[in-house]
């Protein structure tokens, strides 16, 4: 992966095996938990479920409107700051960089471990602008690794020409059913991982070919679902919401794998 090295440096913490590497020494879980703006009332509690039953990702963005009530929810959790990976966004619009410190302020941290540009500007000098504050933030401590969030393949391109630190990740909308195979390819060439929002958003869960596939590995059509993803090395994030049975099979998607077969048919239904 072409990145470069930060003038702050943050320790490394071993991987767990729930763990992907989206940047030297940044261990990201494969599976994180985010609560979008119209679930803003329930994150405190939602959040707090999620991690009491052991997810340690966390997903926000300036927009949901939650990034206090998520701070609730990691004190009364008691779980260390260092053992918890906070995703969030910020728009590309505006003060970049001020907008970061306010996301820091209302999560009542000092560091996130990943800080996403949101959407790309209307234009591309926008858009590098914005990763040049994001940079800034990287250097100075405030992020531990940085990427993008729905961008295509001239946006991509427009903030890798700048040098410097590159996108660790590129966090867009992907189900079955519904996934760019092109753009996923395009920021693996660029040495970012891919990750999934809305992983459950286009599928029926009631489809036969998802209800046999389930039914053969005794699992939920959204854990074969959500499974189709993570077995390609795709990191997730979902929306359990306080539903201990979905956040449980949430976490539960290396418990079993799907079949070349299986993996085949979904990837083209």
């Amino acid at each position: 992966m072409a990145h470069f090295a930060a003038a702050f440096v943050f320790a490394a913490v071993a991987p767990p095996d729930d763990r992907l590497e989206i940047a030297p020494g940044v261990y990201m879980p494969r599976v994180s938990c985010g609560h979008p703006d119209d679930q803003a009332k329930n994150a405190t509690a939602a959040t707090l479920a999620w991690i009491l039953a052991g997810g340690m990702g966390i997903d926000t963005a300036d927009s949901y409107h939650n990034q206090p009530e998520i701070a609730v929810a990691i004190a009364a959790s008691g779980v260390e700051r260092k053992k918890l990976f906070i995703t969030t966004k910020v728009p590309c619009e505006g003060d970049v960089y001020a907008n970061i410190e306010e996301d820091l302020r209302e999560l009542q941290t000092s560091y996130v471990d990943l800080m996403l540009i949101h959407f790309p500007c209307k234009d591309l000098d926008g858009t590098r602008n914005a990763w040049k504050a994001l940079q800034a933030a990287h250097d100075a401590g405030l992020a531990r690794s940085i990427g993008v969030s729905n961008f295509l393949a001239a946006d991509l391109d427009a903030v890798m020409a700048l040098g410097g630190v590159t996108p660790s990740l590129n966090q867009c909308q992907m189900s079955v059913g519904s996934h760019d195979d092109a753009m996923i390819n395009k920021t693996r060439a660029a040495g970012a991982t891919y990750e999934a929002y809305s992983p459950l958003r286009h599928v029926d869960l009631s489809d036969p070919t998802l209800t046999k596939i389930a039914h053969d590995h005794n699992v939920s059509t959204a854990q074969v679902a959500l499974r189709w993803i993570y077995q390609q090395g795709i990191q997730i994030t979902t929306s359990p919401g306080e539903d201990p049975v979905y956040i449980a099979e949430d976490l539960a998607l290396s418990s079993f794998a799907l079949t070349a077969d299986e993996m085949a048919t979904l990837s083209a239904m």
